[in-house]
């Protein structure tokens, strides 16, 4: 097998250069396909042609003549596998057609052969076969199975974890054991804070290669190495950087300004700082520093706080007056924040040695955690993805000869992706690589992965190792990108530039990471400058996304969106699919969800959502399954009633809430129920007649529902709550109905799949649902089958790898979320433990009303050391997810935010003198906005290439907005106008005033009602009993008379005017209409119609055909193009005096839709003698139709027509 030497690239890239193909390779691509011999590391920035470059030095291996089982090539997702194989297929089937040596074609064929058994694919994927191969080598089953449902792997580990806690509460160490679970507990006072840190612990060792190992030797390496002299000197040079700014703030304020303001008393408070700051050295020691400090922020402090306050009122000096102010303001709060360091390292030597002591009995219980929880995985056969790889690394560790047997068949060891590698991973590639044969591609830039412990300073010691000495291995950097516009290349080198450095982020995006255009193809457009679109919120207005929501309102941000959706699909003709927007997280998807559905915008989201469980229509039915289970739990008990299938209101609650028994000081909800049922309360006189009877069918409901799930499968048990209460057939009216259904159908499938496994029963169900909730494990959403051509919403780690014509990255004023750094425990690879001790501290009081101690959270000095690495590695992986946002877009980029303009402009932003914006601005960054804002306005004398445009609500109205040309079919009925949004939201503002119904189940319980009370009913008894038009939940009432007919023996088959009435409404549908209907094609159509002989005899074509010579039917034949027959829809609507709503659903016979009107038409077969009779008995109906169309497409105007075949001549009526 010959490789390319060195020069052989140079005269290859050469050549490249020289030709006139298109595209062309790049120099650097050149060298990453064929360079060979060492370590390979291609760093590759977003849209280089990494995937390119992969397989074509595949492709140019096979050629040279080694084999496609020699290559180790490991992916990061299945698909990304799938796609490669399909790409060297067809590459490879390219080759053998194309070449002329016939010994070449014999090769390629067997690699073509090889293809599907080759080693391509996840890592997880190659340890499987690899363990099944030689597990026996550590007694392991070659049948085992992976736990790859959460929720299995969550009882499992529940188990173990209470019988490792048993043994240690009841071992020799038992009061050591007691003061960890005690320093975990916090206000729950059980076992369930320690459960929560072991799982999160857990979950950390197993990405390191030995958790056992990391255990013993790193665990408590923070405590070990504890070094407080250290943090004090690292403490006093910050007071010193700190009081010496101070000092040169006040210094230039004495010398510049306070002459303007005379002898004002803050001066003298000024000078005593100065005084006591000018008392320090260079020698001054800890102590020294600390004293002056303390005096210093009590100077700040004295007079209520006002001692350094300007408080001048001159009008002219107001300016001056508030700049000093607001500066003096921001440095002193630094300063007591770091009297407060001070405070706080006392406490942490002070109590080290105990936390330390605690940090060992951590050790201890999850050492024998991990042992335990491992040995029943092997009993049970069963395995997590990250079990399977420890026990590949230990096999390949320990044998040397399966080692070797790998390290000699593998030519070349690939990895795709990385950068989002992490240990466990890391070790089995070295494993099995002979020391120089590994090719890795990736780009730091874009590892996103850190909360599955992947670490991208895997991927950053070989970059710097291999830059500064080629020995140690080859550098290739693939800077030029051929996906994107110049635009959006110049815009996100603007603020990563700005943003970057070792420091913060990891990388310094200098020349070697920069972005470089390189699609000549793609032309130069100015109006494709990326634009930052920020709501210019209300500077006095402090409410959030929620509250806006909470009218039903959409927010400005939202709206800038539709807005610039619009302009791009009707100016532009931009189809919605070339647009995507990006989140951060999907906390708000359902608000867009519901904004985009208004204006009638299709839209498919990613489908992955891990918040199944919370989803209404979910949780209202995980209530009810509670109920039945178990009627005496209160929450669940009041949510299912509050539900659309009973819909109590609060003042009916609050009436059974007073139904207590006279003879009982506490009863649950349940029996207050029972008491009012029988009247044997209290209050039963607040129990009217008609809540009585409300009561007594919710009784019923329940109890035949218990009785049922006694004999009967949990399928069969929520499909028939499904049925009984309608509740199925109501989600789909609501918005997003599709996907809702899906999700109560997969609950159900859930629970047929719960009881085929080991566990069976209601409660055991119910029990693993409350796990799976409390460990915030939570099930993906269902996805349904999105349309074709539609806006897409993702989140920013789904969009990784794709590419969009024109990418919207939403919210980009949304917090940063910073739950990792508020755990109680923070672990380190190099530090290991770092815990917040919980301390019994004594108060000196003397007073007896004080406690003598009180508990108090010490972070440990490892913690707070981790806390600052944490920090730091959070906000280097939130740049490098920005930075996958930004270069997802390919022409033109928006990053949409909010907020007051006068306060963001007012603000300064200070840069660190090197291009790039302080360190501290960069850290106390809330979101994406702060940074982008902070460059914008620090970099403003720059020519940045992004632009800010601020829109307030007059730039926002309805109009201004405007609506589509093109209005989606009516089955993406609009569903904006059905108030449930603000229903649930009403509702959820109720229950926050009423505390006695549980905040955990708000979103459970207010939906809008299905049953439409008799109220209701009586008031749409003409709708309701009209042909095409039902109202979901009316049951028929009981008392429905039993009728007994006797069957008729004639030989003559009678026909009804029913069955002909609906042969001649199928006839309608099936009719051609592409030219003129004859006798002929009626007759035809007819055939297809789904009746017996008898009754097709009866229907008259030639009474059919007569109505297409009518000014209607000449009309519908002229436009077929917008003729649209047998639509159904489904609308909620709302009863005026009781304001409950209720679902309509119905089926249109047909409709013609212009831009300015709707012409809708109804087919009647009733006998008839005046055809006003028909008028007014289906002037509803038509009403109905039209309201149901009017909101789908945002038209007044509907022209409504009845065309009755009652009688021997077709009549067509307009109906006003």
């Amino acid at each position: 097998m010959k490789f390319l030497s060195q020069e052989e690239i140079k005269e290859l890239q050469i050549a490249e250069a020289q030709s006139n193909k298109k595209p062309k390779k790049t120099a650097e691509q050149i060298q990453a396909i064929y360079s060979s011999g060492q370590n390979i590391l291609v760093s590759a920035s977003a849209g280089s042609g990494k995937t390119f470059v992969m397989a074509e030095r595949i492709l140019d291996q096979l050629a040279r003549g080694v084999e496609i089982r020699q290559l180790f090539i490991s992916t990061f997702t299945v698909k990304a596998a799938t796609e490669l194989k399909e790409r060297l297929e067809k590459k490879i089937s390219q080759q053998i057609q194309e070449t002329q040596d016939v010994e070449l074609k014999k090769h390629l064929g067997r690699q073509l052969a090889d293809l599907p058994n080759a080693a391509i694919g996840t890592m997880d994927s190659f340890t499987q076969k690899f363990l099944a191969k030689h597990g026996y080598l550590l007694d392991l089953a070659p049948n085992f199975r992976i736990l790859q449902n959460e929720s299995e792997q969550l009882l499992l580990k529940n188990e173990v974890f209470r019988q490792v806690f048993e043994s240690h509460y009841q071992g020799k160490e038992q009061e050591q054991f007691s003061r960890l679970v005690k320093n975990f507990a916090g206000r729950s006072k059980d076992a369930r804070g320690l459960r929560k840190q072991v799982y999160m612990i857990y979950d950390f060792l197993q990405s390191t290669s030995n958790p056992q190992t990391w255990l013993q030797d790193s665990f408590l390496k923070g405590c070990e190495n504890a070094d407080f002299t250290i943090a004090k000197e690292k403490l006093v040079d910050d007071i010193k950087e700190k009081l010496w700014d101070l000092e040169t703030f006040f210094r230039y304020h004495l010398d510049n300004v306070a002459n303007e303001f005379g002898k004002a008393a803050y001066l003298e408070s000024v000078q005593q700082v100065l005084n006591e700051i000018g008392s320090l050295t260079h020698e001054s020691t800890f102590e020294q520093y600390q004293e002056v400090l303390e005096r210093v922020v009590n100077i700040s402090k004295a007079k209520n706080g006002k001692a350094l306050t300007n408080a001048s009122r001159k009008a002219e000096l107001q300016d001056l007056k508030e700049a000093y102010n607001q500066e003096r303001k921001s440095k002193f709060e630094k300063l007591i924040a770091l009297n407060d360091q001070i405070t706080l390292l006392k406490f942490q030597e002070d109590y080290h040695q105990e936390s330390w002591d605690l940090a060992k009995t951590f050790q201890v219980f999850m050492r024998d955690f991990v042992d335990a929880y491992r040995q029943r995985k092997r009993e049970e056969n069963a395995f997590e993805f990250a079990d399977i790889s420890h026990y590949t690394i230990e096999i390949l560790e320990n044998f040397p000869q399966v080692r070797q047997e790998y390290q000699e068949r593998f030519h070349e060891v690939m990895v795709d992706e990385y950068q989002d590698t992490n240990h466990i991973q890391e070790r089995m590639l070295e494993l099995l690589s002979n020391g120089h044969n590994r090719f890795m591609v990736g780009d730091i830039k874009q590892s996103i992965y850190r909360f599955r412990q992947a670490d991208p300073q895997i991927f950053n010691e070989k970059f710097h190792r291999f830059a500064q000495d080629d020995k140690e291995g080859q550098l290739i950097l693939l800077k030029e990108n051929f996906r994107s516009g110049s635009e959006v290349l110049d815009a996100t080198n603007d603020v990563f530039k700005h943003l970057m450095d070792e420091e913060v982020g990891e990388i310094s995006y200098d020349g070697m990471h920069q972005l470089v255009f390189g699609n000549t193809d793609i032309q130069s457009n100015p109006e494709n400058k990326a634009e930052v679109l920020l709501y210019d919120k209300d500077d006095d207005s402090d409410s959030d996304d929620e509250e806006e929501f909470a009218t039903n309102k959409l927010t400005g941000e939202m709206r800038m969106v539709l807005k610039e959706i619009i302009h791009l699909h009707n100016d532009k003709g931009v189809p919605f699919k070339d647009m995507v927007i990006l989140t951060a997280s999907r906390s708000r998807n359902d608000q867009v969800l519901l904004a985009l559905s208004e204006y009638g915008i299709p839209v498919k989201t990613d489908g992955a959502q891990a918040n199944y469980l919370q989803s209404l229509e979910v949780q209202v039915m995980l209530d009810t399954l509670r109920v039945i289970h178990n009627p005496l739990q209160d929450f669940a008990l009041v949510a299912l009633m509050k539900s659309p299938m009973f819909s109590f209101d609060e003042d009916e609650l609050a009436r059974l809430a007073l139904q207590k028994s006279e003879d009982k000081v506490q009863e649950n909800f349940y029996e207050k129920l029972v008491n009012a049922q029988a009247k044997t309360s209290l209050h039963k006189d607040l129990i009217k007649s008609e809540l009585h009877k409300k009561l007594e069918f919710f009784m019923e409901t329940v109890h035949s529902w218990r009785f049922y799930s006694k004999t009967h499968s949990l399928y069969d048990l929520i499909w028939k709550i499904y049925s009984d209460r309608f509740y199925y057939d109501y989600v789909g009216a609501l918005p997003n109905g599709q996907a809702r259904q899906a999700n109560l159908y997969a609950l159900a499938l859930r629970a047929d799949q719960f009881e085929k496994s080991n566990y069976k029963g209601l409660s055991r169900f119910i029990r693993m649902i409350d796990q799976v909730l409390e460990a915030q494990h939570d099930l993906a959403n269902v996805a349904v089958a999105p349309p074709k051509d539609a806006v897409e919403l993702m989140s920013i780690h789904k969009s990784k790898g794709l590419e969009f014509p024109y990418v919207f990255i939403l919210n980009i004023d949304q917090k940063f979320n910073k739950k990792d750094t508020m755990s109680e425990v923070i672990l380190s690879r190099t530090n290991g433990i770092g815990l917040n001790y919980v301390a019994r501290v004594a108060t000196n009081a003397k007073e007896e009303y004080v406690p003598s101690t009180i508990k108090l959270s010490i972070p440990s000095l490892t913690y707070t050391q981790n806390e600052e690495e944490l920090q730091l590695a959070s906000y280097s992986e939130l740049m490098r997810l920005l930075y996958v946002a930004m270069t997802r877009a390919e022409k033109k980029l928006y990053l949409v935010g909010k907020g007051s303009r006068e306060k963001l402009e007012s603000k300064e932003y200070p840069t660190n003198g090197k291009g790039l914006l302080s360190r501290e601005i960069r850290l106390d960054a809330q979101n994406f906005q702060d940074w982008i804002w902070a460059i914008y306005q620090a970099f403003s004398k720059e020519d940045l290439h992004f632009s800010v445009r601020f829109e307030g609500e007059e730039d926002l109205t309805k109009e201004a907005i405007g609506e589509l040309e093109h209005k989606s079919q009516l089955q993406n009925l609009s569903q904006a106008e059905n108030r449930q949004s603000e229903a649930i939201k009403d509702a959820l503002e109720m229950l926050k005033e009423v505390e006695v119904y549980n905040e955990i189940h708000r979103a459970a319980i207010n939906l809008p009602s299905v049953q439409t009370p008799s109220q209701i009913k009586k008031f749409y008894e003409p709708v309701m009993d009209m042909e095409g038009v039902v109202v979901a939940g009316q049951s028929k009432p009981k008392e429905t008379t039993v009728q007994f007919e006797l069957p008729d023996f004639s030989k003559t088959e009678k026909v009804t005017g029913a069955e002909i009435g609906s042969a001649t409404h199928e006839l309608m549908q099936r009719i051609n209409l592409n030219k003129k209907p004859t006798l002929k094609t009626l007759s035809e159509a007819l055939d297809q119609v789904q009746a017996s002989p008898a009754v097709k005899e009866k229907v008259n074509l030639e009474k059919i055909l007569s109505f297409f010579d009518t000014i209607l039917g000449q009309e519908i034949l002229a436009n077929q193009d917008k003729l649209y027959r047998e639509q159904p829809f489904s609308m909620l609507k709302r009863d005026a005096k009781s304001q409950e709503d209720f679902v309509v659903r119905g089926i249109l016979d047909g409709y013609l839709l212009y831009n300015d009107k709707i012409v809708l038409f109804d087919y009647k077969t009733d006998r008839y003698e005046f055809s006003s009779q028909l008028i007014e008995r289906y002037r509803g109906q038509l009403e109905l139709y039209a309201e149901a169309l009017s909101r789908s497409y945002q038209i007044d105007r509907i022209e409504k027509h009845l065309i009755l075949l009652g009688k021997d001549t077709v009549e067509v009526v307009e109906v006003n």
